[in-house]
Formats: structure tokens, C-alpha cells, sequence
């Protein structure tokens, strides 16, 4: 097939051309976002009942809907958090389960529970997670000079009604989901006095505003032939109109204006977003599936730029871009192959002497990278995290296939082949181990697929990313590199003579020779370094800390923090500003205080004392002092308050972030349905004094008890003293003031300055329209309740995060031997250790069918069933180097320190299958073993060094520059370093030395 490529060579050239010409297409429209669209197999349901305590909304909302989902199909838990008015039900399904229809199955079972729901219960909330609801950026406006809290109801209803639009308006954003919006309502204010003296209570008021804002819908009227529609128009449009309501009392007409006082308000505030001091509203951008996110960013910057002209009194600010991540892959791809291109130019000009080879590698990487993109978009990836880290894999092994053939074709014109010919014979030789080694490689990445959950799936888009990269980068070598390199040799550049340097390579070789000679006589030496390492490996792979991602030194955190008091967001806010008000190196400081609004939240709500603070400094010092800082000020003068800091979540956090500690001992009731009550909760924790110090959150209460002997007494309506008592509270709603847009609440309410004083001047008419003191008629007191109440599918429990080392099982029997003895409580376990336990045998499953994958391969390739067995035992060898210079370097195994060691493996694998390859095809030619071992070392010594020299030099930048995207670079780079260092060693010495050993018993078992 060479030969016949050789011969026309214009037919590969304008193929080439058509395949880069599609390529080029194909790299314009393949969208680009932080991850696979990948279905999350998890669904949330939302429900809202304000004031309603925990306890209530638990029992008679929360645990009915729990047990009506529990017969949703394929679910594999469902957890609850309940608390004040509001509760957040997650229902995690088995991965695979189509995710569209479990979604309608939910609402199915939700549309059914509401049948035995309360009435006035609000349906709730079906949100089905998806990688792409989460926000790529934040977008935040707040008002540059008057702050009053009119201004900010202007600014939210234009927030809402124009700047929202404005965004989603571009094509590629799917929704602006907003938070941080103040709404308006209208309060009536009695005067109580006057109402008093006319003999009247509020009921006046209420009925007079629901009779004039009644809305008759349309009626039809035939006259003879003709027919009319009449519609009653509604009477009450806006303020004024409520004030202008007549009463008839005692046949005088008063208005209610006479009577109370009536405002257009915010309602009163249950979340705030703050920016650097300001109040401000936050739209976070969330994307379309298919999207290009570097066309999104740009045209999002655009429509922020207009707006800041338009608006010159608002102010702009973004937060958290998750589009960052992207440009560092993209960056490091970028650096990869330009840095690794240019290396592997320099160091074959330096090893073959020659102008031509080099021009042949900067030609055939770019082309095989574009064919990548080209088959990407057939097979429908998106330039993505996952995929971008199996193209950088690729490109390795790009510079490494180009590096061999152009090699093999230069070593078959040295032996005296004309130049046709030791193209197609350099080219043929190599075709078998190349095919061999990319199949390898690929057989690496296959079975991860077939791992559970998100994880497997992500792998998928790895794996074929990778597949594609290494079959184009074979493509090209094969088929375009032999064509390049026939052209360009057939003619001799002026300018090659000036750029010809004498250095000679004869003394590599002696050197390598010296060192053959020096470890088949010392073999012991060898045999030592490999069972070294071998263990090292073994030893890393047991004791060094695991993590998701590597420790990123990040100038940006957040801190949570829960005030454990009674206070309003309002105080909430102002405790955050005296945080910082002596910080002067933050840059940003973005605060999301008490309960917010989004429509895709999936995360439970938090109370009025939470808050999550987003802060970021000029430097990664400054951020470390100001924890430092924090750590202090909070425990000095908020003692009661807890705290704890996060690295502001990354598209993968989201994704793998595992909020569960290692292991949570769920403490439940054995008697009831409900959690043990407050009063038992000290004795619960001296229980586990010794193995938790977590402390479950209560809260003080003020219970209103109604006396309804006094109420029978007096002969008070039971509906009355409610609705008074409502009116005190600002929680009286009397009917919705219905305008062009949007209807505005209108709520009766008295005036009042403290509990005290509206529970004593409070009375209510009987049912002879006598004036009863509420004092007389309810008994108020303290509690404390549960902050928050948790439960699965087994029920309600507290939450214990247990203190873990390395006997876990321990620590698991030791708990349980305490509650053994209990006879009202009773234990049972949770946490990440259970999963990761999980993970860790379906590993080791994955980690034998590789290494049989690749046994089959390469004993089908060697037609021996010794000879893989040689390579299959360097990899632990190499891999105890990569986590030595990992180790060294303070790194963790991680995801991109696991991708190093893959992209190391591939490299050095393809390495060794080529010398073995060679060594064969030495001995068919009638050279003795060792012969043919030696001479097939020097003729596979150039690029064995070649590739490893380039590969070790590409990434070496990444050790000593500082910058997220180095950081995130450095544990691939690491590993690759340090398994090429020994690897390359192990290559050239090891290698052989293990095939003279196994052919000799080979030879002696042939000849027994």
C-alpha cells in the first residue's frame, strides 16, 4: 500500500488537503463547553410552604411525597432536607436510567401526591440536574449612587423585565437565572384607634378590598342576530385606587385612606446577593447544550459592554467564570503542542542532522491534529476537559509515531536502500508495532467504560478522544509521512549545507554499548533498580493521599458561615460587612445571604443566619492571610457561629465533589418515625463524645399556644384571633392587586415596635363586638427545634461525622457496640468510604481486564506468549517512578496525575513493542539471540531518546511555572517525568535483559 501511495503522491496530497479542508470546518462548528453533555442521574424536588416549621412541613408534606417517590423506577436513594418553610428531596437513580423519563415519572408521582397535600401548598418544584445548568459565569448589577430601597425595587423590576431578556436573547445562553430580587406589596395600616371609636376591626378593611377588587370574567349577550362580550373591568389598578375605597359607616362614607394608611413596599427580605459592599442582583448564565463557550463568552461581553453604556447609573461586575478551566486545557493542549513540536524539531535536527526530517514532523502534527477534530465531530464530541485531556495523549503519541517512521526510513537509506524503496520498506517494517501500540494504548482507556456512574460515562468521551487522536496520528504516519518525506528528499536545499552540524552521535551509541556490557555482566544491579521501583509503586499507590483534582493554590475562596442566632438577612449582612471592613486587599466579595431565589437551585436553601461568601484577592498570600484572619476575628467575637472554608466550585467539583464525609453514623429512633427528640440530644452526643464532635443545630422558638377554653369563654371566633394575629405579624394577606404585568400582594398589618408591645395592645372583637384582650387568649413560651431535619429512605436521623483513620471497620463495630445497649436510639451508617469501597473493587476489575487486553494484544502481535509478558512488567516499574517524583513533589493521585501515568504507559509501551518488534525480525534474519538483542538496542536507540527527550522536555516548564494552569498541568507532568526518566532506562536495559532470560528458557523448554 506504501508503494502505491509513493507513486501518487498528488492523490495524497489533495486528499490530505480535503481532509484538512473539512477538518477546518468541522474545528468552526464542534461546539466547546467545560464537560460532556452528560444526563446527571439525579432529579430534585423543591418544595415551598412558608410559615410552617420544620417539624409541621416534615410530617404532613416531606414524608408523604417521600414515600409516594420511593415507587419512582430505577432509584437508588432519596434523601431529604427539611426546614422552616421550605424542603429539598434528591433522588439519586442508577446510572443508565433515562433521565427524561424518570424526570416525567416524578412529576407523575408528585401530580399524585397532591390529592392528600394541603390545598394552598404551592405544587412543587421538579428540577432534573444537568451538567449544563450550571453556571457558567455570574453576572451581578447594583446601583452606583442612591440606594434606597424604592431605587432597588426600580432596579429589580428592571432587572427582570429588560436586562434578563437582553441576555437570553443570544442564541447560545439558555437562561439567565436570577436571585437577589426585592418584590413589592402593598401594606394597609389600620389606625387602630379610629377603627375602635367607630366600632369597627379590621375585617372592615379586608372585606371592603376583596369587594371592590372582584373580577367577573367575560359574558356573552345575544341580542336578536348579534352577540356581545361584556367584561367587568377590575377597578383596583394601582396605591391610589386602594386608598380611594368607600366604606358606609353608620351611613357616612369614609374612605379607607381615612381610616389606614397605605404604602407600596419591598416585601420584607428572606435572601440578599452583596457585591463589594453594594446590594446588588446576580444573574447567573447558564448555557445551551451545544454551545460554543468561547462565542458565548464573547458575545456575552459584548451585550455587558452596550449595557454598561446604555446604563450609565447601574454597575456591571462577573464572578466565578467557569469558562476559565476550558482556556487553561485549551492553553495547555496549545503549549503541549507547540513546546512539543518544537523540541522534537530541535532534538531530531540535533540526532539525524537533517533539515527535512524536522519540516516532515511540523507538517504531520497539525495535520493530525485537525483530522482528530474532523472525526470528533462525526462521532459527535465537543471540545471539552475530558476529551482536550485525550487529545493531549494524542499529541504525545503524534511526535512519537512521526519520530519512528521518519527514524526506520532513515536507517533503511543508511543500509543503502534507494530512497522509493526505503520509504516503503522503513514504513511496511513499522506498520505491524505501530498498530500494535495505539491498540494498547486504546485497550488502557475501554475497560473504564465499563465503570458505574458519572464516572464511566466521562471516560467514554476520553477514550474515544484518545482512539481518534492515536488512529489520525497512525493515519498520517503511515500514509502522508512516507509521501512527505519521498518529495522532499528527492531534492537538496541550498540552504541545507549552512544549517548541516557536525555533531556526531557515534558516541551515544558507544556509551550505550558500554552500558549493556556494564548490566548483562551486573545483572543483580538491574534486577535490584526493577524490584525497587516495582515496590515503590505498590507502596505509593497504598499510602499516598487520593483527591479528585490536584490542590490548586487559588487567590479565590469561599466561606460559609452560619451565625447559630435569630437574626433577619438585614443583620446578617451587616455582621458580613464588619468581617471586612479593615480588609484592603480583596478584590471581590460577593455575598449570597439567607434564602435565594434561582430556578435551577439545586442545593438546599439556607436560613436567614447563613450565608455563602465568594472572596478573591490580588494574590494567592493575601488569600491565606485573610483566612487566617477570618479564623480569628469569628472565633473571638461570633463565638457561637460556625464556619467553614471551600474552593469555589469547578465543573468537576460539581460533578464529583463528594459533600459526604468518610463516614456518618445516622442515629435514629427505634420507636418512632421521627428523629429523638431535642431533649435526648445531649445524651446522643455524650454517646459518641469520642468518636464525633459534630454539633446538631438547634434553634430557639417562641411557641404561641392558644387557650381555647378562654377562647369559648369570651366567645371569640377562632378564625378572628388568626387573622389578628396575622395582621401583627405583617403575615395577614388579604388578596393580590392584579396590574398590567404582575400581581402585587396587598397585606394588612399593624404597627408595631416590639413582640411585647403587640401581643399587649392587640384585642379582637367577640361575637357581641366586645374588645378582647389576645393576651387573655394565648400563652407564649420558648423552645428549642432542630435547625434542619434529615431523612432517607429509611427515615429520619441525625447526623454524626465520625473521626476516621485507618480502621474504619473498627471505629463501625466500636459505635454500634454503644448502641447496642441503647434502647430508644439506634445506629446505621453512611459516607464516602462506602463508595470509594465500591469504586476500589469495581478498579480492580477494570485493572485486570486491561493488563489481559493488553497480553492478548501483543501476544497476537509477538505470536508468543512470553514476550508480553516482558512489557507487562515495566509498567509497575515505571509507574513507581512517576509516583516517586510525584511524591517529591508533594503531589496527590488524582485525574490528571492517573491521565499522566496512561499518556507515560502508552509512550513507553510503544517504545518497548518496537524493540522487541526489531529484536524479532533481527533473529528471523538468522542473527543469534544476543546479537540480535544488541544490535536491535542501537539501531531503537535514537528513538527511544528522541521520544523521550521530547516528551520530558515539553513538560518540564510545567514544574517551575506558576499560574492555575500550570498547577492543574503539573501532577500529568510529574508523572510523565518521572516514569520516562526510569522508563527510558528500563527500556534500554531492562528490556533486553529479560528477553535473553525468557528466549533462553524458550530455547531449553523447545529442546526438553
Amino acid at each position: 500500500m506504501v508503494k502505491f501511495l509513493i507513486n501518487r503522491p498528488v492523490a495524497v496530497f489533495m486528499a490530505s488537503l480535503a481532509f484538512l479542508l473539512l477538518g477546518m470546518v468541522a474545528a468552526a462548528k464542534i461546539p466547546t463547553s467545560l464537560m460532556p453533555d452528560i444526563p446527571i442521574p439525579e432529579i430534585t424536588v423543591q418544595v415551598s410552604y412558608p410559615n410552617n416549621t420544620a417539624r409541621e412541613l416534615e410530617t404532613n408534606i416531606v414524608r408523604p411525597l417521600r414515600n409516594q417517590l420511593l415507587q419512582v423506577g430505577n432509584l437508588k436513594d432519596i434523601s431529604s432536607e427539611t426546614r422552616d418553610g421550605f424542603a429539598a428531596l434528591k433522588l439519586s437513580f442508577e446510572y443508565g436510567t433515562n433521565t427524561n423519563l424518570a424526570f416525567v415519572e416524578t412529576n407523575e408521582k408528585v401530580d399524585a401526591s397532591l390529592n392528600y397535600l394541603p390545598r394552598d401548598l404551592e405544587r412543587p418544584k421538579v428540577i432534573k440536574a444537568s451538567v449544563t445548568d450550571i453556571p457558567i459565569v455570574n453576572l451581578t448589577v447594583s446601583l452606583k449612587d442612591d440606594f434606597s430601597s424604592e431605587k432597588f425595587l426600580e432596579l429589580s423590576d428592571f432587572t427582570e423585565t429588560v436586562l434578563k431578556k437582553r441576555i437570553e436573547q443570544l442564541p447560545d445562553i439558555a437562561l439567565a437565572d436570577i436571585s437577589g430580587l426585592t418584590k413589592p406589596e402593598i401594606v394597609v395600616t389600620p389606625d387602630i384607634q379610629k377603627l375602635q371609636s367607630l366600632g369597627l376591626d379590621s375585617n372592615e378593611l379586608i372585606n371592603a378590598i376583596k369587594r371592590n377588587n372582584f373580577e367577573l370574567g367575560n359574558l356573552l349577550v345575544q341580542n336578536g342576530i348579534y352577540q356581545y362580550n361584556f367584561k367587568f373591568a377590575n377597578p383596583l389598578k394601582n396605591k391610589k385606587d386602594i386608598q380611594n375605597i368607600y366604606l358606609n359607616i353608620h351611613n357616612k362614607l369614609f374612605q379607607i385612606s381615612d381610616l389606614a394608611s397605605v404604602k407600596l413596599q419591598a416585601e420584607q427580605n428572606k435572601g440578599l446577593i452583596y457585591v463589594n459592599g453594594k446590594r446588588a442582583i446576580v444573574l447567573a448564565v447558564i448555557k445551551q447544550a451545544d454551545a460554543r463557550v468561547y462565542e458565548l463568552k464573547e458575545s456575552l461581553d459584548k451585550v455587558t459592554q452596550s449595557l454598561v453604556e446604555d446604563y450609565p447609573n447601574l454597575e456591571f461586575t462577573t464572578n466565578q467564570d467557569q469558562t476559565k478551566l476550558l482556556q487553561l486545557s485549551i492553553d495547555n493542549l496549545k503549549s503541549s503542542l507547540w513546546l512539543g513540536s518544537f523540541l522534537a524539531i530541535l532534538i531530531m535536527f540535533f540526532f539525524l542532522q537533517d533539515v527535512k526530517s524536522p519540516l516532515i514532523i511540523a507538517i504531520s502534527i497539525p495535520v493530525s491534529l485537525i483530522v482528530s477534530i474532523f472525526f470528533m465531530y462525526l462521532f459527535g464530541l465537543s471540545i471539552n476537559i475530558i476529551s482536550l485531556s485525550g487529545l493531549i495523549l494524542g499529541v504525545g503519541m503524534m511526535i512519537d509515531n512521526a519520530i519512528i517512521v521518519i527514524d526506520n526510513i532513515t536507517q533503511k537509506l543508511e543500509e543503502g536502500s534507494n530512497l522509493a524503496n526505503a520509504c516503503v520498506r522503513g514504513t511496511n517494517e513499522i506498520i505491524t508495532p505501530l498498530i500494535s501500540s495505539v491498540l494498547t494504548t486504546c485497550s488502557v482507556f475501554l475497560p473504564l467504560l465499563f465503570l458505574s456512574g458519572i464516572t464511566g460515562a466521562l471516560f467514554y468521551d476520553q477514550a474515544l478522544a484518545v482512539a481518534i487522536g492515536l488512529f489520525s496520528s497512525l493515519l498520517v504516519s503511515i500514509v502522508l509521512i512516507p509521501v512527505i518525506y519521498n518529495q522532499l528528499n528527492k531534492k537538496t536545499f541550498k540552504f541545507e549545507k549552512w544549517l548541516q552540524l557536525k555533531v556526531q552521535t557515534q558516541h551515544i551509541e558507544n556509551w550505550y554499548e558500554k552500558g549493556y556490557d556494564f548490566f548483562f555482566k551486573r545483572k543483580s544491579i538491574l534486577y535490584g533498580i526493577s524490584t525497587f521501583f516495582a515496590l515503590l509503586a505498590v507502596l505509593f499507590l497504598l499510602l499516598m493521599p487520593y483527591s479528585q483534582l490536584p490542590e490548586l493554590n487559588q487567590n479565590e475562596v469561599i466561606l460559609n458561615i452560619d451565625w447559630n442566632e435569630n437574626i433577619t438577612v438585614e443583620e446578617n449582612q451587616k455582621r458580613i460587612a464588619s468581617l471586612f471592613s479593615e480588609e484592603t486587599n480583596l478584590q471581590t466579595v460577593f455575598s449570597k445571604v439567607g434564602e435565594q431565589q434561582f430556578l435551577l437551585q439545586q442545593e438546599n436553601t439556607k436560613s436567614f443566619s447563613e450565608a455563602a461568601i465568594y472572596l478573591k484577592t490580588n494574590t494567592i498570600d493575601e488569600i491565606e492571610k485573610l483566612k487566617n484572619n477570618l479564623q480569628g476575628n469569628i472565633n473571638r467575637v461570633f463565638k457561637s457561629a460556625t464556619f467553614s472554608f471551600e474552593e469555589p466550585k469547578n465543573i468537576f467539583q460539581y460533578l464529583f465533589g463528594n459533600r459526604k464525609s468518610a463516614l456518618i453514623a445516622q442515629v435514629f429512633s427505634r420507636s418512632s418515625l421521627e428523629v429523638p427528640p431535642e431533649e435526648s440530644l445531649p445524651r446522643i452526643q455524650r454517646l459518641l463524645k469520642k468518636v464525633s464532635t459534630t454539633e446538631i443545630p438547634l434553634k430557639q422558638t417562641a411557641f404561641i399556644e392558644v387557650l381555647h377554653e378562654k377562647i369559648l369563654l369570651y366567645d371569640v371566633s377562632y378564625d378572628d384571633l388568626l387573622h389578628e394575629l396575622k395582621s401583627t405579624f405583617n403575615q395577614n394577606f388579604v388578596d393580590n392587586l392584579k396590574t398590567a404585568q404582575k400581581f402585587i400582594p396587598i397585606k394588612l398589618n399593624y404597627q408595631q415596635e416590639t413582640f411585647e408591645t403587640m401581643i399587649t395592645d392587640l384585642f379582637v372583637k367577640n361575637k357581641n363586638n366586645e374588645l378582647i384582650a389576645v393576651r387573655n387568649l394565648i400563652k407564649t413560651y420558648p423552645a428549642q427545634q432542630y435547625k434542619t431535619i434529615t431523612a432517607n429512605r429509611s427515615g429520619e436521623y441525625l447526623a454524626f461525622d465520625v473521626h476516621t483513620n485507618k480502621n474504619i471497620e473498627n471505629k463501625i463495630n466500636e459505635i454500634q457496640n454503644v448502641f447496642k445497649k441503647q434502647k430508644d436510639y439506634n445506629v446505621r451508617f453512611d459516607g464516602s468510604f462506602f463508595d470509594i469501597k465500591a469504586l476500589g473493587n469495581e478498579l480492580l476489575v477494570v485493572v485486570l481486564v486491561a493488563i489481559l487486553l493488553l497480553y492478548f494484544i501483543m501476544a497476537a502481535q509477538f505470536e508468543s506468549l512470553w514476550q508480553p509478558i516482558i512489557i507487562l512488567l515495566e509498567i509497575p516499574i515505571d509507574i513507581g517512578g512517576a509516583l516517586l517524583l510525584l511524591w517529591l513533589f508533594g503531589g496527590t493521585i488524582n485525574v490528571m496525575s492517573a491521565i499522566g501515568i496512561v499518556v507515560m504507559s502508552g509512550v513507553i509501551i510503544n517504545d518497548s513493542i518496537l524493540k522487541l518488534h526489531t529484536i524479532n525480525l533481527l533473529r528471523k534474519e538468522g542473527k543469534s539471540t544476543h546479537e540480535a538483542i544488541k544490535l536491535g538496542g542501537k539501531l531503537r536507540l535514537k528513538p527511544i531518546l528522541m521520544t523521550s527527550l521530547t516528551t520530558i522536555l515539553a513538560l518540564l516548564p510545567f514544574l517551575f511555572i506558576d499560574g492555575l494552569g500550570a498547577e492543574l498541568q503539573k501532577p500529568l507532568a510529574l508523572t510523565v517525568i518521572g516514569g520516562m526518566l526510569i522508563g527510558t532506562f528500563i527500556s534500554l536495559y531492562f528490556i533486553p535483559l529479560m528477553y535473553a532470560l525468557l528466549s533462553k528458557k524458550e530455547v531449553y523448554e523447545k529442546s526438553t
